[in-house]
This record gives structure tokens, sequence and C-alpha cells, in this order.
């Protein structure tokens, strides 16, 4: 290839009924002048004795390439040269960053120590260590302590049901020996012993493992004041589950 050419494009060659192949080649040429066209050459076969194989090569042509500017060189006056532009400050951009992650640090740090010192229950004391042994003194004391995490004002209100509905669970668990751990919401209902069934225990029940499975899988965002009712209507639950006379015990002491 010549010095100050360039090949565009190359098409394809296409037959024409006078069995002619014809193409077309696109150039450019970057030096004025007389300059010659580069060769083309296209391999073939032949069924011709000696002759099989060979390299048809174009005809040689040549060009006159004229310059639009005047010789010389002259310097292209109607083009400014580059100039270095002031890139923006950055310094005011980092500062108003770090001015705002504080105030986000502020508010955060503020409305976790507004809730932590919130209380669902502040009339409710907390048991001694020593007085929690039985299901329902740990029971009572793990609803307090939900309570006051008071997760649904953070953002977190599956959290809370589920520690909640836990919390009974473990309760019959420990108390009334029902693997409530391990079963689902309606086969706790149907292992209730029957003392924990009357008059409308069950339906209570019932209602709060409702309550707690469409938040934890249907996604529903209850509001703050929802979730304390919620905590409160499991306590009463809890409260007359304790308070209910087992009815075994009472036909063994007769």
């Amino acid at each position: 290839m010549p010095q100050g050419v360039r090949i565009l494009a190359v098409e394809k060659l296409e037959r024409t009924p006078d069995r002619i192949f014809h193409g077309h080649a696109r150039l450019s040429f970057y030096r004025p002048g007389h300059q010659p066209v580069p060769v083309f050459g296209l391999p073939f076969m032949r069924a011709v004795k000696g002759v099989q194989r060979a390299t048809l090569a174009s005809d040689s042509v040549f060009v006159d390439i004229v310059p639009l500017l005047p010789a010389g060189n002259p310097s292209l006056k109607d083009i400014a040269g580059l100039e270095r532009s002031p890139g923006p400050r950055v310094w005011p951009f980092i500062a108003g960053l770090i001015l705002l992650g504080g105030l986000i640090a502020f508010y955060r740090r503020k409305r976790k120590a507004g809730a932590h010192s919130s209380k669902v229950e502040p009339d409710l004391p907390a048991l001694p260590e020593e007085a929690a042994q039985s299901p329902y003194d740990i029971a009572i004391r793990q609803l307090q302590r939900i309570g006051r995490e008071n997760w649904p004002a953070q953002g977190f209100p599956a959290r809370h049901y589920a520690a909640v509905t836990d919390t009974l669970r473990d309760y019959l668990e420990a108390a009334e020996d029902v693997p409530a751990r391990e079963r689902t919401s309606a086969e706790v209902l149907w292992s209730l012993p029957p003392h924990l069934t009357e008059p409308d225990l069950r339906q209570r029940l019932q209602q709060i493992l409702d309550e707690a499975d469409r938040v934890k899988f249907a996604r529903v965002r209850p509001e703050p004041t929802q979730a304390q009712d919620f905590l409160q209507r499991s306590r009463a639950l809890l409260e007359e589950w304790h308070q209910c006379p087992n009815a075994e015990l009472s036909d063994a002491i007769r």
C-alpha cells in the first residue's frame, strides 16, 4: 500500500448477466500530487492444463490530488488554540457532603435514643432475675424486653411481631408441653389443650397469629400504635392462659 493512501471499504464482487464480475472500493488519499491507485489482485482457479491457480491484477491507474489550501503549510488562523479551563471547585462540595453526613448521623442517634427511652409499659415494673423461674415469668420478662426495644418505631415491625409470637410459642412448649415452635399457625391452634380454648382463647390466638403472618410473609407495614396494641393483646392472652385452671389437674384433685 503506498504511503498516504487508506482503503475505506471493499465491496463484494457481483456477476452481471454478461458474466463479468464488478466490484467497488473506496479509497482516501492524504497527500497531494500525482498518486498511484493501489493495485488489486483477484485469485482464481481454472481447469486449464498448466494454469490451475493464478491471480488477476487490476490495471495501474494514477490520480491527481489537488490541495484545497495553498502551498507553504499556512497556519490555521480560524481555529483557536486549546485553553485549559478551570474545573469546578471540589472543596465546597466535599464540605457539604461532610455536613450532610453529620446531620444524618445526629438525626439517627437522636431517633434511636428517643426510641429506647419510650416505654410501651411504663407502669409495669420489671421482674427481678431470681423471680423469673416459671414459664409465665420468663414470657412476661421477654414481652417487657420487646416493648423496650420498640422495633416498629425503628422500621422493623416484622421483628417485633415475630418476637411476640415466638414468646407465646415458647410459653406453650414450656408450660403446656405443646411443640409450638415446630408447627404452623393452624397446627398450633388445633394442638391447644382444652382448658386454653375456652371461652374465646383459641379465636384470640388465631387473630394474633394471623396478624403476625401478614406482617412476616405479606409484608404488611402496621403503624407503631398498632404494634403496641398487638403486644398488649398478646400479654393479656398470656395472662389469661396463666390464670386458666388446668382441667386435668382439677379432675385429679377431685
